[in-house]
This record gives C-alpha cells, sequence and structure tokens, in this order.
C-alpha cells in the first residue's frame, strides 16, 4: 500500500508541473440501520477516491484513480453465520483513458475506459479478494471556470474477475443507474 501511495504522490508532482494537469476525484459515505423484531443491523461504508489526469488535447484524457474503501457492519443474524467479518478494507487502482465526444458550452460528455485492479482484506481472514476487470464509463463534465469542473458517471459497462481463496466469480454489469457518482476536478 505504501508503495502504491507514493507512486500516486510521484506522478502527481511529476504531472502538476503543466498546466494540462488536473487533478479530482471522489469521497461517498453510507450508513444504515435495519430493525427486523428485536434484531438490529448496522452498517458504515466510506470512500476517498483521488485521482490525477493529464489532458493530451481536445478529445483524450489519461488518468489514474487511487481508492481507499472502508466497511463495518454490526449484524446480529449474519454475524454467527460469517465469524468476524465486521471489518473490510479495500483498495483500488484504476488507470484509464477519457474521450470526449461532444461540448456545448461549458457542458462536455465523455467516456472512461480503463483497467481495476482491487484488494479486499476482512478483518480475522488470511486471505484477501483480489479482482481484475475492465469498465467503460458514461458521463459529463460541467465546467464552473477555466480551472474547476463538477463531474458526474452515470453508469458502467464492465466485467471483472475476482479470486478470493477457493471461490472465483465472474461478473458482467450493464446499466445506467446502478453506478452514479460525483467528483470535482481542479486544473493546475
Amino acid at each position: 500500500m505504501k508503495k502504491i501511495i507514493l507512486s500516486a504522490l510521484v506522478a502527481v508532482c511529476t504531472l502538476s508541473a503543466s498546466a494540462q494537469t488536473w487533478i479530482g476525484g471522489e469521497v461517498g459515505f453510507n450508513s444504515s440501520t435495519t430493525k427486523i423484531g428485536g434484531v438490529k443491523t448496522t452498517a458504515t461504508t466510506f470512500t476517498v477516491a483521488p485521482e490525477v489526469g493529464y489532458t493530451l488535447n481536445d478529445k483524450f484524457d489519461v488518468a489514474v484513480k487511487v481508492a481507499y474503501g472502508h466497511a463495518s457492519h454490526n449484524d446480529e443474524i449474519l454475524g454467527a453465520q460469517l465469524g468476524d467479518f465486521e471489518r473490510a478494507n479495500a483498495i483500488e487502482v484504476n488507470p484509464y483513458v477519457r474521450y470526449t465526444f461532444a461540448r456545448t458550452g461549458a457542458l462536455s460528455f465523455f467516456i472512461d475506459g480503463g483497467l481495476t485492479y482491487a484488494t479486499v482484506h476482512v478483518k480475522g481472514l488470511d486471505e484477501n479478494a483480489n479482482a481484475f476487470g475492465v469498465a467503460f464509463k458514461p458521463g459529463l463534465a460541467y465546467g464552473l471556470s477555466d480551472k474547476v469542473s463538477l463531474v458526474a458517471h452515470i453508469g458502467d459497462a464492465s466485467y471483472s474477475h475476482t479470486k478470493w481463496g477457493a471461490i472465483k466469480n465472474d461478473q458482467f454489469d450493464l446499466g445506467l443507474t446502478n453506478a452514479i457518482t460525483f467528483g470535482v476536478y481542479f486544473g493546475l
């Protein structure tokens, strides 16, 4: 993990000397409580996903996102079945290419295509889950100024392969509303 963070910092410092460089990212938080009869379940997740990118021309950008996520839960029903499955930490590295296919005023429409590697460590388990995948995410950006943009990704088309010990999972997703994210980007 230290090597990934150090590599990301070196990339930011190296690219920030150019006016074509941008930084940004997303943060997320979710908390829920469910009560069925006298049994209560609580779950909390948060993510931090900084990214740095470089504008090649009016149509193409290259970027990398490094995300960290943490989840914790207290489930009196599933806790007895899953054992000590109360906390999980995940790291994801996602290099991608952005293609901007339309602009109208301050609004631009794009699609991101990239690769993903993620690893998840669950407290109390010896083996981590590892996932590899490819994803295409449509989105739009609204330029508030020459240096600041609001960005939204709306859905995705993706494939991933996950291995966790003897468990293997191949998953294909296609949807426009299952993965809506918002972020802010700053030009350097």
